[in-house]
């Protein structure tokens, strides 16, 4: 399986998710890979490792949760904006 660099923002592999991840929001946007009419917001808290240089870098004290836009048809997903919640 063919490895893509803009997967991993530079930080190497991606990290590990606590739990399933959720849909917050239905998008009207068709998908520019597939062409499916609806795509949706989602969101998934991530795991806080140790050595994990990408959390480490993040400011506050809540949970690291990343939010990307996916096809429900296709592969398909965005780069995941990664912040904290409280």
């Amino acid at each position: 399986m063919e490895h893509y660099k803009e997967r991993d923002h530079g930080y190497g592999d991606s990290p590990s998710v606590d739990g399933s991840p959720r849909i917050i929001k239905k998008l009207e946007h068709e998908c520019d890979n597939c062409g499916c009419p609806e795509m949706f917001m989602i969101e998934v808290t991530l795991v806080e490792e140790p050595n994990d240089r990408m959390l480490a870098l993040l400011e506050g004290e809540g949970k690291p949760t990343g939010t990307y836009i996916g096809c429900p048809a296709c592969p398909y997903a965005s780069p995941m904006m990664t912040t904290r919640k409280q």
